[in-house]
This record gives C-alpha cells, sequence and structure tokens, in this order.
C-alpha cells in the first residue's frame, strides 16, 4: 500500500505503482528509456547490417548421408578449368530455404532447387581465374557459408 507521500500511478499493464516499484522494476527491467538517452548512457546498439555466417568448412563423405544443415559447393570442383562460356553450378545444401552465390565478390544471386540439388546457371563468363562463394539460410533463420572455391575459364 502506498504511503501519504508516494502517489500510485498506472503502470503499462494496469497495475498501481510508486515510485518504491519503479525502483524494483528497474532493477528486474535494467534501466529507464530516460536512464537510457542521457549523454552519459551507452548507445543502444544498432542491428547488424549483415547476416551472422557461419562457415561450413565439413567435406562431403560418400559413405555417410549428410545431415542436415550443410552445404557444398559440388561443381566446379576446386581448381577446374571452364571450357564453355555457361556453366551449370550445383551445389548440394541440406536444411535450407534460400541458397545464394557470389561470383567474385558480386552480389548474392539466387539459386534455384531442382531434382534434389541447388543450381546456379551462370553465362557469359569472361577468360580467366573466378572465386564463387555460396550461402544459405536455414528455416530457423541461421546463415552458413562455404569457403572460397576457385575455378578457371580458359576457351579452346
Amino acid at each position: 500500500m502506498a504511503t501519504p507521500n508516494e502517489m500510485p500511478t498506472l503502470s503499462g499493464n494496469g497495475g498501481a505503482t510508486t515510485p518504491a516499484t519503479k525502483k524494483k522494476a528497474a532493477k528486474k527491467s535494467g534501466p529507464s528509456v530516460r536512464e537510457q538517452t542521457t549523454p552519459s548512457a551507452k548507445p543502444l546498439a544498432s542491428p547488424p547490417s549483415a547476416p551472422v555466417e557461419t562457415l561450413f568448412t565439413q567435406e562431403p563423405n560418400p559413405y555417410h548421408p549428410p545431415v542436415a544443415p550443410y552445404l557444398w559447393i559440388d561443381h566446379p570442383s576446386q581448381s577446374e578449368t571452364l571450357r564453355a562460356p555457361t556453366y551449370v553450378v550445383r551445389l548440394g545444401a541440406g536444411g535450407a530455404d534460400l541458397v545464394e552465390i557470389s561470383i567474385d565478390k558480386s552480389p548474392w544471386l539466387p539459386c534455384r532447387l531442382t531434382s534434389g540439388y541447388w543450381w546456379y546457371d551462370w553465362s557469359a563468363i569472361s577468360r580467366g581465374k573466378h572465386t564463387l562463394v555460396a550461402r544459405m539460410r536455414t528455416s530457423g533463420g541461421q546463415w552458413f557459408k562455404t569457403p572460397l572455391r576457385q575455378c578457371d575459364y580458359r576457351p579452346e
């Protein structure tokens, strides 16, 4: 019960509060909005601009079925030489609801799901070495990324 010097007020949920109960609530819930905006308060952290990506380094094992989540660039293989100006990149991904690829640090490009694999139709490949990296998002919102994959386009 409030003492004569403590005037009760309504809290956000409709219950009565007093200065004494406000102090108790502040200890439980942290600093008030006023305390957060004072010059001596630490600034609130801004949300990250890019998702946190976990590097997936486990190699595929042909003797054991993979357990999701997993992500691999199946083709092209590391250091493969490409001979045609178009190539269909194949990605193995488990537990993904989105798969994207970046070629030579380009913006992320969406891949398509067909026949149990994710694919990217790469066309107009320029002569020379290229670096590929793929990432996937799970249904739980986690992001995974592959190690860099190098290939070289040398037309005949």
